[in-house]
């Protein structure tokens, strides 16, 4: 059987890895390795990022541009559209899996499964609801905050006319969906995970910490890169050689290294890029001593459960949405608040024992988290084999 993945918000010739990303592909993984055949409905970038990340795939290409900006994202919804015929013509039976909720990835999934309701399985991954008082959105510009809304809206209206199965990746999204108009199709929370074993065949039990902190996420201002770097700035004052190592690209990525550069953190901040290889990402980790991440928007976090398995402490903004995945096994700051960010990264800084404590307790606790087991359920909700 084959599975179309629909993601056509990949940007750029090398394009940097979000969770959803992630997630969609170990997911992929574990498919193919059950004999399904894996299309990908994306940018030349996305498959680029597939096959970069260890998953082969069959490309329906809707765009070669090389732009990175969010003006691209934007024009993608047109090129979906114009791209629609040749996919319906090149894919007529299967399961079609969209890799979010906005209009971009679910529309062609609703056309397929429109067009042939009986060769066409079709399930909707859901992230996230944004809030309608769009404007209220932490670190996020009113006009990206109102397309995204409508996007995201707009994608769960088409969804739920023909989908499936939504697939509410955190219980906060699950009930939201629930008490919400778009509360018309059958709605199972699925998890996110990690692997472990992999993890720990790339690096010997102790690695040499070169770095004090790590962040690895989309470089977006929602995702805290600006917050990250103007604390680290004030970190410094208080220990001069503290070194961070951010890993990742992203539309504010640019925005994010003349910040450092103005606030002279040139010798404090290290931009690593995008890292696909996951032997030297897991090192890296491995060489911090904290794993940062003031994100003001998540319903995961799978950089946090690999920075678990890694063995390294996660200090991250109290979101509602991570309080019920991650427990007690992290450090919350107050969100948006730098000066306690600070105190909380200082702290596990100072303190060695505790960070070994914290270590130990977190990489146990994410060991209930397989990719496989994921891959498993989450096919059963799609093909409607599991009740």
């Amino acid at each position: 059987m084959k599975i179309l993945i629909i993601a056509n918000s990949i940007v750029g010739d090398e394009p940097g890895v979000t969770g959803g990303e992630s997630r969609f592909i170990e997911l992929a993984k574990s498919w193919r390795k059950k004999g399904y055949e894996i299309h990908l409905m994306s940018s030349k970038g996305g498959k680029v990022l597939c096959e970069k990340m260890g998953l082969p795939v069959i490309l329906h290409s809707i765009s070669n541009s090389s732009s990175t900006g969010r003006l691209e994202i934007i024009t993608r919804i047109f090129k979906m559209l114009f791209h629609l015929p040749t996919l319906l013509v090149s894919f007529k039976e299967g399961i079609v899996y969209s890799g979010s909720e906005q209009i971009y990835d679910v529309f062609p999934g609703f056309m397929l499964k429109l067009l042939r309701p009986s060769k066409i399985r079709f399930g909707v991954v859901t992230h996230w609801l944004p809030p309608v008082r769009f404007w209220e959105r932490k670190n996020s510009k009113f006009l990206f905050s109102l397309l995204f809304l409508i996007s995201e809206r707009l994608g769960l209206f088409f969804a739920g006319f023909n989908a499936d199965v939504l697939l509410p990746v955190s219980e906060d999204t699950l009930s939201s969906l629930k008490n919400s108009i778009f509360n018309r199709r059958p709605a199972y929370f699925v998890l996110c995970g990690v692997n472990p074993e992999e993890i720990d065949s790339y690096f010997p039990e102790k690695e040499q910490k070169i770095y004090d902190a790590v962040f690895m996420k989309r470089l977006q201002r929602t995702k805290g890169v600006l917050d990250l770097v103007e604390m680290w700035a004030e970190l410094v004052k208080r220990k001069p050689g503290a070194k961070l190592l951010i890993i990742g690209e992203g539309i504010d990525g640019e925005e994010a290294r003349k910040l450092s550069v103005s606030l002279g953190m040139e010798k404090n901040i290290e931009f690593a890029g995008v890292i696909y290889d996951p032997q030297k990402k897991f090192k890296l980790l491995g060489q911090s001593k904290v794993f940062v991440l003031p994100s003001y928007e998540e319903n995961w976090a799978i950089v946090i459960g690999e920075a678990m398995a890694v063995g390294i402490p996660v200090v991250c903004y109290d979101l509602k949405e991570l309080r019920p995945v991650w427990e007690n096994n992290v450090i919350y700051a107050k969100i948006g608040d730098k000066s306690d960010l600070l105190e909380k990264v200082a702290y596990l800084l100072e303190n060695g024992s505790e960070r070994a404590k914290m270590a130990q307790k977190a990489r146990e606790f994410v060991k209930k988290y397989s990719w496989e087991k994921i891959a498993d359920t989450e096919l059963s909700l799609i093909l409607g084999t599991n009740p």
